[in-house]
């Protein structure tokens, strides 16, 4: 039901962390909301850019984030040699269709300018992407198509790892859906039923990107022993 406390306890939480903390909406903070207007205000009362607690210090993260004007809950980084998007693409059914095709084309714009007017190719060797959505039809102007996502990472050739928690469940999906051996998306648990996860990501390996579940009882099909599993990137 949205309540304000609900935020706010979680916004407590996770301003206790040791680490730089970086929070993305999702369907249950906005469009669920019987007032999706109420909920946005919520969010960025209690979520906004929360990563700038941490510039100041201590700890002070030193991360060159790059925000998208308008669209500043959404943001780009790149380190070690590692490059990061979190995007502002939400699961469910979107409260206005209008104003989510507008935001999915201006998140893809801002894509491919940092890829190809603000990057070199050498700069990174793993893209990640962190967003809330699981690709369902409500989604498919942003990850399908010619000018879609999955034709950026296609095009672009690196190992990309989507993250998502959108299903509240864990499942692995190669391909990322569209049958691209550089794309794996991964759906995280929810609900509390699990320990955050562990991903560590080294591009001086061969299988760059492991993830573990951090239980014994909790398998990483994909990536426990790193990802991509071919020896060339």
């Amino acid at each position: 039901d949205c309540q304000e406390y609900a935020y706010r306890e979680a916004s407590a939480i996770l301003k206790k962390s040791p680490i730089p903390t970086f929070v993305l909406p999702g369907d249950n903070d906005i469009n669920d909301c019987d007032d999706h207007e109420h909920g946005e205000y919520m969010w960025k009362k209690y979520f906004h850019k929360p990563d700038e607690q941490w510039e100041e210090g201590p700890p002070k993260h030193k991360l060159d984030v790059t925000r998208w004007g308008v669209l500043d809950e959404s943001f780009s980084f790149l380190h070690k040699g590692v490059l990061y998007f979190g995007l502002n693409i939400v699961g469910g059914r979107p409260y206005s269709d209008r104003e989510k095709r507008k935001r999915h084309k201006e998140h893809l714009e801002y894509i491919r300018w940092v890829l190809y007017e603000n990057m070199d190719e050498d700069d990174f060797r793993v893209m990640v992407l962190l967003g809330h959505a699981d690709p369902s039809h409500y989604h498919k102007d942003f990850f399908e198509g010619s000018d879609g996502f999955a034709a950026i990472v296609e095009d672009v050739g690196k190992p990309t790892v989507h993250f998502h928690g959108d299903s509240h469940e864990w499942y692995e999906v190669e391909g990322g859906g569209f049958e691209l051996d550089n794309y794996m998306r991964i759906s995280l648990d929810g609900e509390s039923v699990a320990p955050p996860i562990q991903v560590e990501v080294d591009v001086r390996r061969k299988n760059p990107v492991r993830v573990s579940r951090r239980r014994s009882d909790l398998d990483v099909n994909c990536c426990k022993y790193g990802w991509p599993r071919h020896d060339e990137l």
